[in-house]
């Protein structure tokens, strides 16, 4: 379920973000101390983080205000290059070495998609968009986030 869940929270993420309009840019949204701008530059972010973090060959942390930009267009660049990353064979059961401790492949991927998920609703919420998100992949990321 893990890599199926990380592709429909990363659809849910593209489609969210097709409809955010650049005026939408400075409202608020339900992490207090982002605004709209912030969360899409922390959403593309985190996508090269995770890339950064499993990947050897991965350069850079990408761009520091994707939401200056085509912020649609950076996050399928970078989501497609984590998708992969994390399908190739065996990383499920690989160990993943992060900064804050050693998890299976499994349990990365579903950190990846718990935090895509939960930032495609914040900017889906703080731009009046539905927030009835990628829901098989949120029933599978409940169980994953009650048992963290």
């Amino acid at each position: 379920m893990s890599i199926n869940s990380l592709a429909e929270t990363q659809q849910a993420a593209r489609s969210v973000l097709g409809g955010v309009s650049k005026d939408l840019l400075a409202h608020s949204t339900p992490c207090a101390e982002w605004d709209v701008a912030a969360l899409i530059d922390h959403l593309v972010g985190t996508q090269y983080w995770f890339l950064k973090a499993i990947s050897a060959t991965a350069s850079g942390d990408g761009p520091t205000k994707a939401s200056s930009g085509d912020y649609r267009v950076a996050f399928d660049g970078v989501a497609n290059s984590v998708r992969d990353s994390l399908s190739s064979d065996g990383f499920a059961t690989r160990e993943a070495e992060l900064p804050f401790g050693t998890f299976t492949g499994a349990q990365f991927i579903d950190f990846v998609s718990l935090e895509t998920l939960a930032h495609t609703w914040d900017l889906a919420k703080a731009t009046t968009q539905d927030t009835d998100l990628a829901p098989e992949a949120a029933a599978h990321l409940l169980g994953v986030a009650r048992a963290m």
